[in-house]
């Protein structure tokens, strides 16, 4: 338990530090206006895959782990409401009864859990291009110093090759 624990706080602490803040991002980038790049740091096909397994890990995966845990709970949320409905099926037909209520809970937990994992496919796939898109440009607006290593053979300083550093800054 406490490995779990301990996972979940770090999941908690890494999506923190990633800046994806869906519910600010929606309102300043349009989702449709997305094409994928090389260097996006989330992948939007992936993110839908991992939500129809298991809905809600696409947005946990993409940096919104309050939104996945959401779409996770109404998952749970739904299933459980359709176990009861089986339960009571089942316990209403060993009475002999006819079940309706049982038959009803299990079509509406049925049709929650369709609905939520629908839902979360297409969530995810939305936040994952939206959060690409703000870090973009968060990328282009932002200090960045790139340092790599220098070596030129071609060019000889008393003799010997020069090497260094070299460095790059955009902004």
């Amino acid at each position: 338990m406490k490995k779990f624990l301990f996972i979940i706080a770090g999941v908690l602490f890494f999506s923190t530090l990633t800046n994806a803040q869906y519910r600010i991002n929606k309102t300043r980038y349009d989702y449709r206006a997305y094409s994928y790049q090389v260097d996006d740091p989330y992948n939007p096909a992936i993110a839908g895959v991992l939500s129809f397994l298991i809905p809600g890990l696409g947005q946990m995966v993409s940096g919104e782990f309050g939104r996945g845990a959401a779409f996770l709970a109404g998952e749970i949320g739904f299933g459980v409401i359709c176990m009861v409905g089986v339960v009571s099926f089942a316990s209403d037909l060993g009475v002999g009864l006819i079940g309706e209520r049982g038959i009803a809970l299990m079509w509406i937990g049925l049709a929650g859990m369709l609905t939520v994992d629908i839902w979360s496919v297409v969530d995810a796939v939305r936040v994952a291009r939206v959060n690409n898109l703000a870090f973009r440009d968060k990328s282009k607006t932002s200090l960045n110093l790139h340092i790599s290593p220098y070596f030129s053979a071609s060019y000889y300083s008393n003799g010997k090759p020069v090497t260094g550093l070299s460095m790059k800054f955009s902004f």
